[in-house]
């Protein structure tokens, strides 16, 4: 209980009560200070070491120094501020200063009560004996000291406890600022700062934009880390942490030939967080942000073909190909993305043609000279920044599947010519006409049309003549892209000599402009330039073969008259025929179309003889020779191919067709009738072929006959040359004997 007035408590009493309570504070200050840094330390150190060893993010971190500051300031509540705040009473105070001195018979909590019971003047109770109660307690209080309350050695342990914590506190103050380990457990756990402890090696994630990786949405990604260069040490094993909204998982990395740990594909449709722990070093949480590429949304290509085409401009359909475009082409590419563009270029065989990029489209031209042919890439890259790709590098996004144009470029075709001379073989004599058709077409316009002629000798100096003609009409045509030519080559004015080679073909030339003009050429035309007397021999040879011929067709025609005659009498009482009857009617058909083609082939063979015999000039139109031909051996032949064979074929198909031996047999007659006319028509064309053969051999004896008096002429002439030539030379020796005998004399 506390005294009413400390008026009337005696002044050695209240000394000490004020000595007590002071020594009580320094008591709880110590012990309360001393708890507070103990505890401090204790969370400190289990802290360093709880995160040293385990790597603790900074959430953990935070829900660490919480609970630290918590108990601490519970400790100062509970250790200090409680205790100090507390109200001691003087008696218990007195009473405890009394127990600890002993002997003291309870002098001074007596002194303490009487001094209160005299302060209210109690009437039953000697004042004199409250006087000397009062002066005895404080005689003796004022002879004592107060240190024997308390507990000396507990204080000094506590003090000297306070005092070794301050200064632990202290050099580990020191030591944040000088000692790394020491100053990043408190910027991590005291600061919250995202710092690594000190580690002999620091993981480095490939591919990082500023706190994130940015991939496209889809993109097939792993995650790639390496050890930065100047590691004392290696990680034996990484892991990876991932989390998102929907999942967590964690792997171990595999370390690649290249030295860097790789994760497994990373999944890219939903953004997520990872990060990379190993035993000494750990990165904070990494966003893996999605990007999504851009799309295509239109593209056109347009073709501008060269000038001289006359084509212009023409459109070509996107997603078909390949186009095909001429040489000199210039192909305009434009198109459209939903997202804004920072660049754009087509790309073939790694070849970049670069595109103009405005906004979210793209155009541009590959000029004449940079197409080629192949398949074409549109490349685009979009404006978003830091963006990881395949090969690690960071840039834009392109298009997930780059549209694709194939391109072939194909040069203006040359004129193509298909020239053919006809009525002729490969003798021709030096004033020969050679009669040509064909046509000659290009793909867009023809400029010229040449002849280019070759002579070369066999005999003599071998001179090799060269030159050109203009064919006939010519002028009229130039400008189309089709032409048809028929005209006549005459030689006589190229004054060609016998025994010599004569070559000939044609040429066309197009107006291509840019890798031209194209020239075409025909194929070249031999032939072998002779007499008339020798191309009339020739002519006879070929006569006599195809007389041979003929009496060949005629001996078959026979075979097959007689063949026919005694099947038809095996057939005259036959309706129905039988299987191996209707084969020997097939033979003897298909037998009868041989023979007609073969004589067919005669009459076209002849026929070129004697357009031969026209164009060599050998003699006058409907001449001797070309009459006997014509009218004597082709009228006929041809006339049998028009008309008798022909209709001999049907008969013959009727008749084995027919179940009635009435009118099968009127077939055969008519058959029989036909081929007994043909045997006729034919040996009637041998007697005619065997009098020309006589009439044409004596023809070529008369010019044979001809060319030996042109040759005895020829020697003649030399001989006459070089005798005048000996006569002149022996006047010029005369005369120089003369003149050389008068300079003498």
């Amino acid at each position: 209980m506390s005294s009413v007035s400390n008026d009337i408590i005696p002044k050695q009493i209240k000394s000490v009560l004020g000595r007590m309570r002071r020594a009580v504070q320094r008591y709880f200050i110590v012990n309360g200070l001393k708890n507070i840094l103990f505890v401090l330390l204790i969370i400190a150190t289990v802290d360093f070491f709880i995160d040293r060893s385990f790597r603790m993010d900074k959430p953990q971190r935070i829900i660490m120094l919480v609970l630290g500051v918590g108990y601490i300031l519970f400790i100062s509540y509970k250790k200090l501020i409680l205790p100090l705040v507390s109200k001691l009473s003087d008696d218990a105070l007195l009473l405890e200063l009394e127990s600890s001195q002993g002997d003291m018979n309870e002098s001074l909590i007596s002194a303490l009560e009487l001094s209160r019971m005299k302060h209210h003047k109690v009437s039953d109770v000697s004042l004199k004996m409250i006087e000397e109660t009062i002066e005895v307690g404080a005689q003796i209080a004022s002879g004592i000291t107060v240190d024997s309350a308390f507990r000396r050695a507990r204080m000094k342990v506590n003090f000297f406890t306070l005092t070794a914590l301050t200064l632990i506190l202290f050099f580990g103050a020191f030591g944040i600022v000088k000692s790394k380990n020491l100053n990043t457990w408190y910027k991590r756990n005291i600061l919250l700062m995202d710092l690594q402890w000190p580690s002999d090696y620091e993981l480095q994630v490939v591919g990082l934009y500023g706190d994130k990786i940015r991939v496209a949405r889809g993109q097939n990604l792993s995650i790639e880390v390496r050890i930065k260069e100047g590691n004392k040490s290696v990680p034996e094993s990484i892991k990876i942490e991932f989390k998102s909204n929907e999942y967590k998982k964690s792997e171990e990395l595999f370390l690649n030939q290249s030295g860097a740990f790789i994760s497994s594909s990373v999944d890219t449709l939903e953004e997520s967080r990872f990060r990379v722990i190993s035993k000494e070093y750990e990165t904070e949480w990494i966003l893996l942000e999605l990007v999504d590429r851009p799309e295509l949304n239109s593209l056109s290509l347009s073709a501008a073909f060269p000038e001289y085409t006359g084509l212009g401009a023409a459109d070509l359909p996107v997603g078909e190909g390949p186009h095909e475009l001429l040489g000199g082409s210039e192909l305009e590419i434009s198109g459209e993305s939903n997202k804004p563009l920072k660049n754009a270029y087509a790309l073939l065989n790694g070849s970049k043609l670069p595109l103009q990029v405005d906004g979210d489209s793209f155009m541009g031209s590959i000029a004449n000279d940079k197409l080629i042919s192949g398949s074409y890439s549109i490349i685009v890259e979009d404006k978003e920044e830091g963006v990881l790709n395949n090969s690690g590098k960071l840039m834009g996004l392109g298009f997930k599947e780059a549209p694709k144009f194939r391109v072939r470029v194909v040069n203006d075709r040359k004129p193509r010519l298909k020239i053919k001379s006809t009525g002729l073989s490969g003798m021709i004599v030096p004033r020969a006409l050679i009669p040509y058709t064909g046509e000659v077409n290009d793909d867009f316009s023809i400029e010229t049309v040449g002849i280019h002629y070759s002579v070369k000798e066999d005999t003599g100096e071998r001179r090799e003549i060269e030159g050109k003609l203009v064919p006939e009409g010519i002028q009229k045509k130039i400008g189309s892209k089709e032409m048809i030519l028929d005209g006549v080559i005459d030689l006589e004015p190229l004054d060609l000599t016998v025994n010599s080679r004569f070559s000939l073909f044609f040429s066309a030339k197009d107006n291509n402009t840019e890798s031209g003009p194209g020239v075409g050429e025909s194929t070249r035309m031999l032939f072998r330039v002779v007499g008339e007397a020798e191309l009339r021999t020739d002519l006879l040879r070929r006569e006599k073969e195809q007389r041979q011929i003929v009496n060949e067709v005629t001996k078959k025609q026979d075979i097959l008259l007689t063949d026919l005659g005694a099947l038809s009498a095996e057939l005259v009482d036959v309706d129905l025929l039988n299987r191996s009857s209707k084969e020997r009617l097939a033979n003897l058909q298909k037998a009868q179309k041989n023979l007609s083609v073969d004589v067919l082939n005669i009459v076209k063979r002849l026929k070129g003889m004697v357009m031969e015999i026209k164009n060599n000039r050998l003699e006058e139109e409907k001449g001797i020779l070309q009459s006997r031909l014509m009218d004597k051996i082709i009228t006929p032949l041809e006339a049998l191919t028009q008309q008798t064979f022909p209709s001999v074929l049907l008969e013959l198909d009727a008749a084995r067709r027919m179940n009635d031996r009435i009118n099968r047999e009127k077939s055969f007659k008519v058959i029989n009738a036909s081929q007994r006319y043909t045997v006729q028509i034919l040996r009637g064309v041998l007697v005619h072929m065997v009098r020309n053969e006589g009439y044409q051999q004596a023809l070529n004896l008369l010019y044979e006959i001809q060319r030996e008096q042109e040759r005895m002429n020829q020697m003649t002439n030399k001989a006459k040359e070089k005798s005048l030539e000996g006569i002149v030379e022996d006047k010029k020796a005369d005369s120089k004997v003369i003149e050389e005998e008068k300079s003498e004399k």
